[in-house]
C-alpha cells in the first residue's frame, strides 16, 4: 500500500496528540519549582489529565451525535488555546498559594493539575470523538477511519514527548512552549476553515497577549533544561549577599556568598570540606552529583595535586555554575555527564574519597536506597578509603526510619560507620541534612559517633518505598 499524507482530519488528530503530550510534560515542569517533581508530582498530573481526557471523550463523543459539525472543531481547538493561555497566566499565581498552604503536598499536585491543567485537557479530549464522528462517511469503512485518526493521535503525542524531552527544554523555557501550543492550536483551525472571521481573529489576538506580552511575575531566573527546572535567586543571610540554585520547593541545593564564592556556605557543605580536609589519602576522589560545582572547585583548588571525578546527570549545569556560580574549570577536574548509579555500576576506577550527594530539591533517587546500590560503591572504594555521604533525616520517628534506609546500602557494604547531624536548630524528628561516613577502615572524625540508629535490611532495586518513607517523614 501507497503511502500517502494524512488528510485534514488526521492532522487535526496529530495536533491534538501533539498539544496534550506537550502540554503534559511543560505541566510537570511549571510544578517543580513550587511544588515538586517528585512521583507524587507526575502521578498528580497524569491522573487528572486522564481523568478531565475520560470525561472529554465523554462529553465530546455526545456533542458530536447531537451537532456533528466541522465548525465546532475550530472552535474547541480556538478555546484549548485560550485556556493554555489562561494557565500560563495563572500558574505564577495559584502554585505559590498552594505551595504556602498546609495541604499534603499530594493533594496539593492534585489540586494545581485540577486547576491549571484539567480544563484543556478536557477540550482536548472532545476534539477526538467530533474526528471520529466526522471522518467515517461510511459502516464498511469506519473501522479504518478511526483507526487512522488514533494512528495520527498517536503519532502526534509520540512527536510531542521526544521532541520536547529531547529538544524544546534545552532551548525554551515552559511558558515559552505554551506560547508554541498557543500558536499552533489556532494555525490548525485553518485546516477547518477559509478565513477567519473578526471575533476568532480577536480571540486568537488577546490569547497570545496574555501568554506573550503579560509580565512573568518572577524575579528569580528560571533556567530550564531537557532534564530539570532550576531557579536562580539571591537573598541577604547576616548582611551577606547570597545566590543559590533550587530544583524545588524545598530549599536551596547549591549556594554561594557573592562577594566570597569560593567558600562553602551551608552546614553539610563545610562538614564535608572539612572531613576531606582530616581524611589522609585523597589523591583520587569521587563527587557524586554536580550541582553548581562549588564543593569539587573547592577542593580542586585546596588540592591541586588530588584528581576529582565529578558525575551529574544534567550537563546544562556545568553552563549554570560558569554563568552564575564563578565555576573556572579547574585543571584537576574530570567532568563526567551520566546518571550517577550507572557510572557506580559502570567504572572500573577505584577513589580514595567519595562523596555522595544526589538530592534534587530533598529527595534522591530510590536507586541510591538499594542493596546493589551499596554493593557496586563497595567495589569504588580503595582499601583504607571513605565514603562521604549527605542525607537529609532525622534520627527520631518517621525520619529516623528515613534514616535507617538511606543509610543500610553503605551499613551492609562498609564496615565503620560514623554520623553527625545538623541539629540546630531543627528537631531530631524533623528532616535535616545528617552527614555519614563509612569505611572499612576504622577512623576518628571529631563530633562523628556512631549514633543509635536501628538496622534495617537495605531495600532492592525492585522495591524501594523512598516516595512513602520521605512524605512520612
Amino acid at each position: 500500500m501507497a503511502l500517502r499524507l494524512p488528510t485534514r482530519l488526521e492532522t487535526l488528530a496529530f495536533v491534538a496528540g501533539f498539544t496534550l503530550m506537550t502540554f503534559e510534560l511543560a505541566a510537570a515542569r511549571v510544578l517543580a519549582p513550587t511544588v515538586g517533581s517528585s512521583t507524587y508530582v507526575w502521578t498528580s498530573i497524569i491522573g487528572v489529565i486522564i481523568a478531565a481526557l475520560s470525561f472529554g471523550f465523554y462529553m465530546g463523543g455526545r456533542l458530536a451525535d447531537a451537532r456533528g459539525k466541522r465548525r465546532d472543531v475550530m472552535w474547541l481547538l480556538i478555546i484549548a488555546a485560550v485556556l493554555i493561555a489562561l494557565a500560563t497566566l495563572l500558574y505564577p499565581h495559584v502554585l505559590p498559594w498552594l505551595a504556602g498552604t498546609a495541604v499534603d503536598v499530594r493533594l496539593q499536585a492534585v489540586m494545581a493539575a485540577a486547576i491549571l491543567f484539567a480544563p484543556t485537557s478536557f477540550v482536548l479530549g472532545m476534539i477526538s470523538p467530533y474526528l471520529a464522528k466526522l471522518n467515517v462517511t461510511s459502516l464498511k469503512t469506519a473501522g479504518t477511519a478511526v483507526a487512522n485518526l488514533s494512528m495520527w493521535d498517536a503519532i502526534g503525542g509520540i512527536t510531542g514527548t521526544f521532541l520536547t524531552g529531547f529538544f524544546l527544554f534545552g532551548y525554551m523555557g515552559s511558558r515559552a512552549i505554551f506560547i508554541v501550543l498557543v500558536v499552533l492550536l489556532f494555525v490548525s483551525t485553518a485546516l477547518l476553515v477559509e478565513k477567519w472571521n473578526r471575533r476568532q481573529w480577536i480571540t486568537a489576538g488577546i490569547s497570545l497577549y496574555v501568554v506573550a506580552l503579560a509580565p512573568t511575575y518572577a524575579s528569580a531566573i528560571n533556567i530550564d533544561t531537557p532534564s530539570s527546572h532550576y531557579t536562580v535567586f539571591e537573598w541577604v543571610s547576616n548582611n551577606v549577599a547570597m545566590r543559590g540554585l533550587a530544583m524545588g520547593p524545598g530549599g536551596v541545593q547549591s549556594g554561594i556568598r557573592t562577594d566570597q564564592p569560593l567558600e562553602p556556605v551551608f552546614w553539610y557543605t563545610k562538614e564535608l570540606a572539612n572531613l576531606i580536609e582530616h581524611t589522609p589519602q585523597k589523591q583520587t576522589m569521587l563527587m557524586l552529583g554536580g550541582g553548581t560545582y562549588t564543593l569539587p572547585q573547592q577542593m580542586a583548588l585546596k588540592y591541586p595535586k588530588s584528581q576529582i571525578d565529578v558525575v551529574e546527570i544534567d550537563p546544562k549545569l556545568i553552563e549554570v555554575a560558569r554563568e552564575h556560580f564563578y565555576y573556572g574549570d579547574p585543571a584537576n577536574i574530570n567532568l563526567v555527564f551520566a546518571d550517577a548509579r550507572t557510572y557506580v555500576n559502570q567504572t572500573k576506577k577505584q577513589y580514595d574519597v567519595v562523596v555522595v550527594d544526589v538530592y534534587g530539591n530533598t529527595d534522591i533517587p530510590f536507586t541510591f536506597m538499594t542493596r546493589e546500590y551499596g554493593q557496586a560503591l563497595s567495589k569504588l572504594v580503595r582499601p583504607g578509603g571513605v565514603v562521604l555521604v549527605n542525607m537529609i533525616a532525622g534520627e527520631q520517628g518517621n525520619c529516623q526510619v528515613l534514616l535507617s534506609a538511606l543509610e543500610a546500602p553503605y551499613r551492609d557494604s562498609f564496615k565503620h560507620r560514623l554520623m553527625k547531624p545538623n541539629s540546630t536548630p531543627f528537631s531530631a524528628d524533623l528532616p535535616h541534612n545528617i552527614i555519614g561516613i563509612y569505611s572499612n577502615t576504622s577512623r576518628q572524625y571529631a563530633g562523628y559517633a556512631d549514633l543509635n540508629i536501628p538496622r534495617i535490611e537495605a531495600y532492592t532495586d525492585d522495591f524501594t518505598p523512598a516516595e512513602r518513607l520521605r512524605q512520612e517523614c
